[in-house]
């Protein structure tokens, strides 16, 4: 059975960086089979947590993946047996009074080649024979069709089930040569479609701090992808800032001095735009290393040690009660960091996207690719400019 990603969305220089970069991969699932996190203070002021289970991995990560994802994988081998016995291992250590409990794969949660059916059946009835009020996973939108979202529900005895699926740009071109998301728009929108149908709530994963692009550009991506997920029935979305992680593409553009995670002033602004409506249908996610701790992590969006702690607080705030309020009083707090954000936003470019991308790509190829990048340089960047052309803003 074939992993479940459109080959045809490929960015072979991003994919080829990404094995790279994960060959000599170590990690957490080298050695657990399966990984709780509690997020404190409770989304909403409910209490949840996320039960994550071993298994290969995401498919799209065997061939490079996401410039961003460090989800990791385990081994081939791994049956559907253990996978079941590890969530049943994982639910035993978690309390009993949880109202939401995301349980996930290290990708896809439908996709067969990642979770066989079996082992997703006995996966959810061990979720339904928990008292936890509703459910959710994540999985690509390749992997979203009729009968097993009908087949989920029913085993979950038609309990609240929401599903995350990574958009993380709705701009093709920026989805494919700055992320190598390797998503059809068209498949997303059908995905979304069937999870509504079935009165499966949707949330659309959207990043912010996207590489190659300024902080501006960020920022109008991130909003652009929000609205337009929303624009095609999303129910939510959760809203990520990008973190420099070990063995992703990100740290080795961080390294080569190419990249480095946005701001979180750059993450308020985002959410100010967007406005009380759409916030309060937004999730906030890896926003605070306090919340989220990862071995794995490099690097992380921030502010200065001055103003750090309470820009955090409203961000907590907002993210238990989705009271526009504490968005706007981060809107309204004043620091030198502050200022050196909003130069850096309105500092002039001195080149475009779409040549700053062509730089990029010429040091991974001479770095990295050698005869590859030798006999296939020419023919990737005209692709690269051809397709630039359908977005008047990337030039």
């Amino acid at each position: 059975m074939k992993a479940a990603y459109d080959p045809a969305k490929i960015n072979e220089v991003l994919s080829r960086l990404g094995i790279q970069m994960k060959k000599d991969r170590g990690g957490f699932w080298i050695d657990n089979t399966y990984g709780i996190r509690h997020a404190p203070p409770f989304r909403h002021g409910k209490p949840e947590a996320g039960l994550w289970f071993r298994t290969r991995g995401c498919g799209h990560d065997r061939i490079g993946g996401c410039v961003m994802c460090d989800y990791g994988a385990g081994p081939d081998s791994i049956t559907p047996d253990e996978m079941v016995n590890s969530v049943r291992q994982g639910l035993e250590t978690l309390p009993k009074n949880l109202y939401h409990l995301l349980v996930s794969p290290l990708g896809s949660f439908l996709d067969e080649w990642e979770v066989p059916k079996v082992a997703r059946l006995g996966i959810l009835q061990l979720m339904n024979n928990t008292y936890y009020e509703s459910f959710s996973f994540e999985s690509r939108a390749e992997t979203i069709n009729d009968s097993v979202v009908s087949e989920c529900c029913s085993h979950l005895s038609h309990r609240p089930l929401k599903v995350y699926v990574g958009l993380e740009s709705a701009n093709p071109w920026i989805s494919k040569y700055c992320i190598n998301k390797a998503l059809s728009l068209d498949v997303f929108e059908q995905g979304i479609s069937t999870l509504s149908k079935h009165n499966v709530q949707s949330v659309s994963n959207v990043i912010l701090g996207t590489p190659f692009l300024s902080p501006n550009e960020q920022i109008q991506d991130a909003v652009q992808s929000v609205l337009w997920a929303f624009s095609r029935g999303t129910t939510e979305c959760c809203l990520f800032p990008t973190h420099v992680k070990k063995w992703t593409s990100l740290v080795w553009l961080y390294q080569m001095g190419l990249y480095s995670p946005p701001t979180l002033w750059s993450y308020v602004e985002v959410l100010r735009l967007l406005g009380p409506d759409a916030c309060s249908k937004i999730e906030l996610s890896w926003y605070s290393t306090h919340k989220y701790q990862d071995p794995n992590l490099v690097l992380s969006p921030t502010t200065c040690h001055q103003c750090y702690e309470t820009v955090i607080h409203h961000l907590d705030r907002f993210d238990e009660t989705a009271d526009f309020e504490f968005i706007l009083k981060l809107v309204n707090l004043e620091c030198s960091c502050k200022d050196l954000w909003r130069n850096e936003l309105t500092a002039p470019q001195s080149d475009t996207i779409l040549n700053r991308m062509i730089n990029a790509y010429e040091l991974i190829g001479n770095r990295l690719l050698h005869s590859w990048w030798d006999v296939n340089r020419d023919n990737v960047l005209q692709k690269l400019t051809i397709d630039a052309e359908a977005y008047s803003w990337i030039r």
